[in-house]
């Protein structure tokens, strides 16, 4: 008992002195602690927060957004850019604690300062995609990336905010992690990323795959060579990744592959930003942001011993999470809209998926993600010859998705309804205002809200 109460000591003092602001809130979003570091970086008393609730904080206007709500809402952990009263940028990151019953106990949020940098001139700003509008009366947006060469399309609530915080974040050179399963289109907010900071204009984008190198070539891929380092060895000696990327952006694709003996070598450059390579002695001073990418819970490799946990909170200042396109299904249509226009332009194939398909596909839940879609579409309009697709055209498990005949149908169109409701809910304030949104009267609504609470 008494090592775990020095431990908690420890722990405590370790946070007092801290230059990062830390707080514990509980389920309800009240202040149970904050470290002294909160005035500094929030302009905030420790008296004005300490035992006060955060909805108070927003209410009076103190605060812009809280990271925290969104973690007790969505018992996921969830990272904002807020402003202050006094005019400061903050980013904070709130990961829920769950108990052993797997109800939220507590909420701890870890908040820094963000120093803005000059913007770019050519902002990038989303744009309406022409004829988008659905049911639901809203458009999609469409941000063109690369002179063109990148489209990214979309139209839910998620993605919007999503990508309204990467335009922020374009602005600070912050280290980023990024979490998203395969194929939700990490390297396109990568490149999003890049491409509104200050380092597109001073270098370039440069991705590496930790994945895709073999063990063996890995160190001298990333840090370069000296001439005659190795046997094979170039004699004019070779530029590393690292180096390449020099007053530009590193991408790690798959950085949970990185080899072990790898990592105290990266996590050298992010603290030194020097590099030193294959049999060189001098260091060489390196100026890049890097942005990591990860599909797998690299706390839990933590745990394993299988990654460095001092190389995890290097890349985790900023993390940003994508969410799987079962989680965001509004964007489908605007996708699919988004991928047969390309083929047309591509291969002159000019065809229509129908409304009938594309309600089916709200059924499934899309393991591939956004890449899987873009592969059935390409699929669906080169191998069949009329002109419109319809359900019958739908190859297994497309087909199998949510059983069959007229009740098919009715569960996609109930299914989309609940989640119009669900967004409605949590962009107004009363039910009074999400019902006058989605027209229908306040009673239909909250039949509606019944039926969700079951379900979940």
């Amino acid at each position: 008992m008494c090592s775990i109460i020095e431990s908690l000591n420890e722990l405590k003092t370790l946070w007092e002195y801290s230059t990062d602001a830390f707080l514990i809130l509980d389920d309800q979003a009240t202040i149970l602690y904050a470290n002294p570091s909160i005035e500094d970086i929030s302009g905030l008393g420790l008296k004005q927060v300490l035992n006060s609730n955060i909805r108070e904080l927003l209410n009076a206007g103190l605060i812009s957004d809280s990271a925290s709500m969104e973690a007790i809402k969505s018992r996921k952990r969830t990272t904002r850019e807020i402003k202050t009263f006094s005019g400061k940028h903050i980013v904070s990151t709130a990961t829920p604690v769950m108990n052993g019953t797997g109800s939220l106990h507590r909420v701890v949020c870890n908040i820094r300062s963000v120093a803005i940098l000059p913007q770019k001139k050519n902002t990038l700003l989303p744009q309406k995609m022409p004829g988008s509008s659905g049911q639901d009366n809203t458009s999609a947006y469409a941000i063109s990336i690369d002179n063109g060469r990148y489209l990214l399309v979309y139209k839910s609530r998620k993605m919007k905010e999503l990508v309204d915080l990467v335009l922020r974040l374009g602005r600070v050179d912050s280290t980023i992690l990024l979490h998203g399963e395969t194929g939700v289109g990490k390297e396109l907010i990568v490149r999003l990323i890049h491409e509104q900071s200050m380092r597109a204009a001073t270098g370039s984008f440069v991705k590496l795959n930790c994945a895709a190198i073999p063990g063996n070539l890995f160190e001298a891929e990333l840090f370069g060579y000296e001439a005659g380092a190795f046997t094979g060895a170039l004699r004019s000696g070779k530029e590393g990744y690292i180096e390449l990327a020099h007053k530009g952006t590193l991408f790690l694709d798959e950085i949970s592959e990185l080899p072990f003996e790898m990592q105290s070598k990266l996590l050298a450059v992010l603290q030194d930003r020097e590099v030193t390579r294959v049999g060189g002695r001098k260091a060489k001073p390196v100026d890049l942001r890097i942005i990591a990418a990860t599909n797998k819970d690299l706390e839990k490799m933590i745990r394993a011993g299988s990654f460095r946990n001092d190389l995890f909170y290097r890349l985790n200042v900023i993390p940003l999470v994508i969410p799987p396109l079962r989680e965001r299904k509004r964007d489908i249509p605007a996708l699919i809209a988004y991928f047969c226009k390309r083929l047309e332009q591509t291969y002159g194939i000019r065809k229509e998926i129908t409304p009938e398909v594309i309600s089916h596909l709200f059924c499934y839940p899309w393991p591939g993600n956004v890449r899987e879609l873009e592969s059935l579409v390409e699929r669906l309009l080169i191998t069949f010859t009329q002109q419109k697709i319809t359900t019958d055209c739908l190859p297994y498990p497309y087909a199998a998705a949510g059983g069959g005949g007229e009740k098919t149908l009715k569960n996609i169109v109930e299914s989309f309804e609940l989640e119009l409701i669900s967004e409605a809910l949590e962009q107004y304030k009363t039910n009074i205002e999400a019902a006058e949104k989605l027209g229908i009267s306040l009673s239909s609504l909250n039949r509606k809200i019944r039926k969700i609470e079951e379900m979940v």
